[in-house]
């Protein structure tokens, strides 16, 4: 730190003022690392003594630091091992280091997160978080912190996603948001235009799931590849009987890859940077695509796994990287009411992700907001959370 100060010893984070003995962000105690020459000649007297029983003494402290009460611990250096390999592979991934200088640890309650401010926060973003942000996940979080008021806010005009989230947050409309894909260079640019800078923390892994009108499943189709699936959103197939379905013209359906995480994710990594289809329909959410595929004859198009399980007018397809492969179904039952976790984990599925909490690192309380809610989301009760929501968990 500046000022004299050493880092802080329990969270190592932010620059703190002279004649402040404690960190801003976690409260812990802080150690001056410019002491008079004969306090520490001094000091190595007493020390000379007692250094033994200093050493002991710390060593007991530690043991009773709150972040030892997690029962999942980092491997090695702390880092966070990822449960999967994502298809998203140009992705930037954080790390443990990372998380560690984002003021993110693990712990085992909600009740045992510290340094959760005082506030009403707004909170937005990703449609993908949904089951997240249900009342269910947001009165838990409640009751351990009566005090962490977390408001959900939509842009007040246009459409919802990462992408708005992120502009949002930004423009100072959010304290942190929510996202289905990695953070842009042009994002970070314009943070730091404005003085401080933006971080990702992963909190989950999410499968994608491509869904059509029940017409168009027959006997003879499947499912998809990749590439099938590519051809289908630029347009180069219009007619189901060209995958051995139905002789139904192709309805693709999509929301805005500059609003949507998920659209864009599609976009950069399954379409290649292909252009969507000058024919493909464009909806505003994944509500309004699953009314649309319901409702129109050869419709297709692609949401998160745990928006599109145990809906009834549409049926989620099988995928397959290659042809020749087995094509995988984004359902984890023969009525698809859960999601195929094992397949989402063990990447034998070909379509999954990261999930991330976007925070703005500018010392302010804002980010305090942002650590606070990721380091609930990691927890062992927010991890739980996140699988109970059709996630998968990122430990």
């Amino acid at each position: 730190m500046s000022n004299g100060f050493a880092k802080c010893p329990k969270c190592e984070y932010g620059y703190n003022p002279p004649h402040v003995r404690t960190c801003e962000h976690c409260g812990a105690s802080l150690r001056r690392r410019d002491a008079p020459i004969l306090i520490i000649l001094l000091g190595l007297t007493v020390l000379g003594m007692v250094g033994m029983g200093t050493f002991f003494m710390r060593g007991q402290q530690g043991s009773i630091d709150p972040r030892q009460r997690s029962v999942t611990r980092p491997a090695g250096n702390g880092e966070i091992k990822p449960s999967v390999n994502s298809v998203q592979s140009g992705m930037p991934i954080v790390g443990g280091g990372q998380l560690k200088d984002a003021g993110v640890q693990i712990y085992r309650q909600y009740i045992d997160v510290p340094s959760v401010p005082k506030g009403v926060f707004n909170y937005g973003g990703s449609t993908t978080f949904a089951t997240l942000r249900s009342p269910t996940v947001l009165k838990t979080i409640e009751a351990a912190f009566p005090q962490f008021k977390l408001r959900y806010t939509e842009p007040p005009a246009g459409k919802v996603g990462s992408s708005k989230g992120i502009e949002m947050l930004i423009e100072g409309q959010l304290s942190f948001a929510q996202s289905s894909r990695g953070l842009k260079a042009q994002e970070l640019a314009k943070a730091k235009l404005k003085g401080y800078t933006l971080e990702e923390i992963p909190v989950a892994i999410d499968g994608i799931a491509l869904y059509v009108n029940p017409q168009v499943i027959n006997g003879r189709l499947k499912g998809l590849t990749l590439t099938q699936v590519s051809d289908i959103f630029t347009c180069k197939v219009r007619n189901w009987k060209d995958f051995g379905g139905p002789d139904l013209k192709i309805i693709p359906i999509t929301r805005d890859r500059h609003a949507g995480g998920t659209a864009d994710f599609f976009f950069e990594h399954i379409l290649q940077k292909r252009s969507f289809g000058a024919t493909v329909r464009d909806v505003r959410d994944t509500t309004e695509g699953i009314r649309t595929v319901a409702n129109t004859s050869g419709a297709i198009s692609y949401a998160t796994a745990s928006e599109v399980i145990n809906q009834k007018t549409i049926l989620p397809l099988g995928i397959a990287r290659e042809k020749g492969q087995d094509f995988i179904r984004p359902c984890g039952d023969t009525t698809c009411s859960t999601v195929n976790a094992r397949a989402f984990a063990d990447a034998s599925y070909p379509i999954t992700r990261r999930l991330f909490i976007v925070i703005k690192r500018d010392r302010k309380l804002d980010e305090q907001a942002g650590i606070a809610y990721a380091n609930l989301m990691l927890s062992d009760e927010g991890q739980a959370s996140v699988r109970q929501a059709g996630f998968i968990p990122l430990r």
